[in-house]
């Protein structure tokens, strides 16, 4: 059992009424995608703004609002935000599970790789967990993937890339991989989509 004490909005020192920022109902400052407050020309970017509470999606909003407070014209895009637990084994999660994609309404295929058959796996010992990716069926579109294990941490940044650049799991699947690396596994989940994976049993109708 994990018992934590919870987050609040470190806002209380701001005085919101005179410099007439609106608040959301949970304490954040309400922000638009451009991470402009109700108050022209003023910014709120990381926790108060209440969207993701990490150190950096701040950064990248940080980025945003700088871009626009000189001029430009950029918008927030949270679909491809990567989620990290440092256990062991390692957590990497990315997008829809598998379950909100199907009760959002997609109709989704699935592709899977098991790292006790990568190579590299085996050479370091770490053969526990594998790669899961969601696709919708009818356009091929990335809609999220789960990693456990050994670097989940750091392989689920190639689906992060993927689903930034509105690569489909069939593009993911054909970008060249060198061997043995642990980042096969999510070439090969990308080909199990479709299955294509040429170290995963061929999938039955």
């Amino acid at each position: 059992m994990l018992v934590a004490i919870g987050r609040s909005f470190n806002t209380d020192d701001i005085n919101v009424d005179a410099a007439k920022l609106e608040m959301n109902k949970n304490g954040s400052i309400k922000v638009n995608d451009k991470m402009e407050t109700s108050a022209k020309g003023v910014y709120a970017i990381g926790d108060c703004a209440g969207v993701y509470l990490l150190a950096y999606t701040a950064s990248y909003e940080g980025q945003i609002a700088v871009a626009n407070a000189l001029g430009k014209n950029k918008k927030v895009d949270y679909n491809a935000v990567p989620i990290t637990i440092f256990t062991d084994p390692e957590v990497g999660s990315i997008g829809l599970s598998q379950q909100k994609a199907e009760s959002e309404g997609h109709e989704i295929r699935i592709g899977q790789f098991q790292f006790r058959v990568l190579g590299k796996s085996k050479a370091e010992r770490e053969i526990v967990g594998g790669v899961k990716i969601i696709a919708d069926k009818k356009t091929d579109k990335i809609l999220g993937a789960h990693i456990v294990g050994a670097h989940a941490t750091d392989l689920i940044h190639e689906v992060a890339v993927a689903m930034s650049q509105k690569m489909t799991a069939e593009q993911l699947g054909d970008v060249f991989h060198a061997h043995p690396v642990l980042a096969e596994a999510v070439m090969e989940a990308a080909h199990d989509v479709h299955g294509l994976s040429v170290h995963t049993a061929k999938k039955t109708k």
